[in-house]
């Protein structure tokens, strides 16, 4: 950022703003107006004072206009993860991040730092659940100011932000091995080591994979906002798993981008549809979406998805018919669709697969649907509608 100023960021969560000081002088806030300008290395924005608010404290020069433009700019490693208007917002989660990043995180890091990106999405994510308002592993309340001046202090608030951190992702026993995380979020330490993550271990035969995000992992931890679409950039990325929160929005159909093996976002809010992106994400085992606001269709292009074995969407708002492409799912062993508004019969391609005592069939165990709605005479259980 801007050398002439340091940013800072209210902690009301319910009134943010950009601040400026200079000297370590305190500053009021301001608005932006203007535009912003974009080169090969940074976004540079001019933001100018609105009358109706105070001006930034500038004891230099007393005689400042209050529509004296002030520039800052951002670093050109998230050309192309975050768009310069969201950074433009320096409530958004990811100018939060970017501020934080640049100012207060204690291990300040260089911009050019192969760490960098991802320390950077990974404190947008934070930002964008209610982070600092979670059940466990909030921040430290340790400053980079506290930690090159005053390292005792530092020591105690991060021992005690330990003592409230006892979350920590499950060990899945696919791939290579990872290494879990089990210290707060934002803590001046790697990622790797943020508790419910894990990342490829330095072992991966992908250099690309070594020490990179592997799985994110939460469960009634009182995470809420949205999923940011940044976590695409995440790009070994294998296991996404939020129960539990008040999660809204949509889905980000750039996920399917990523190599997951399990998308887990049951009990939230979630609404819209499920991106037809998802489909193309064809590593996918486990898409467990029940208990939210989803809407539209199931695609018929569930059928790009060989290894899924759980597709669990009961509890929702969708509708249509069940696609004869989910007969092609062999390994399907659970697939519940009830509490939804979908009507029709199930394809004889999925009672085909339904598991038997003879050996014959395929691995369905569990089959649920709203059977009064949905034709099904093989389904393992009907559940009247709510």
């Amino acid at each position: 950022l801007a050398s002439s100023s340091a940013v800072a960021v209210s902690s009301s969560m319910e009134q943010r703003s950009l601040r400026y000081s200079k000297a370590g002088k305190t500053s009021k806030s301001f608005k932006r107006s203007g535009s912003a300008s974009v080169d090969s290395h940074s976004y540079s924005y001019s933001f100018s004072l609105n009358n109706n608010i105070d001006a930034p404290v500038n004891d230099d020069d007393d005689e400042q206009s209050e529509n004296q433009p002030y520039t800052t700019t951002f670093p050109h490693q998230v050309i192309g993860i975050t768009s310069k208007e969201t950074l433009d917002d320096p409530t958004s989660p990811q100018a939060r991040a970017l501020h934080w990043i640049m100012n207060d995180d204690g291990m300040s890091l260089p911009t050019d730092s192969p760490e960098w990106v991802q320390r950077y999405i990974m404190a947008s994510f934070y930002f964008a659940t209610g982070g600092g308002d979670w059940e466990e592993c909030n921040a430290p309340t340790a400053t980079a100011t506290d930690y090159n001046y005053n390292s005792q202090q530092s020591e105690d608030i991060d021992e005690e932000a330990n003592e409230k951190c006892t979350l920590s992702a499950t060990h899945y026993n696919k791939g290579k091995k990872r290494v879990y995380g089990t210290k707060p979020w934002l803590s001046p330490v790697s990622v790797c080591e943020w508790a419910s993550t894990a990342c490829h271990d330095d072992d991966a035969d992908d250099d690309s994979k070594k020490g990179t995000i592997s799985q994110i992992e939460f469960e009634d931890n009182g995470l809420q906002g949205t999923l940011i679409d940044e976590l695409s950039h995440l790009y070994n990325l294998q296991f996404l798993l939020i129960e539990k929160g008040k999660l809204s929005g949509n889905i980000p159909s750039k996920l399917g981008q990523l190599p997951l093996i399990i998308l887990d976002l049951d009990y939230n809010q979630l609404s819209g549809e499920i991106p037809e992106e998802m489909y193309d994400a064809t590593t996918l085992q486990q898409i467990d979406l029940n208990n939210n606001q989803l809407t539209g269709t199931i695609s018929p292009k569930i059928g790009q998805l060989p290894s899924l074995t759980f597709f669990q969407i009961d509890n929702n708002k969708m509708e249509g018919t069940v696609p004869v492409e989910m007969g092609g799912k062999k390994k399907l062993a659970v697939f519940t669709l009830s509490n939804n508004n979908f009507t029709g019969k199930m394809p004889s391609q999925v009672c085909d697969n339904i598991k038997s005592n003879d050996g014959q069939g395929g691995r369905l165990e569990t089959l649920i649907a709203d059977c009064q709605e949905v034709e099904c005479s093989c389904c393992t259980d009907c559940i009247e509608p709510v």
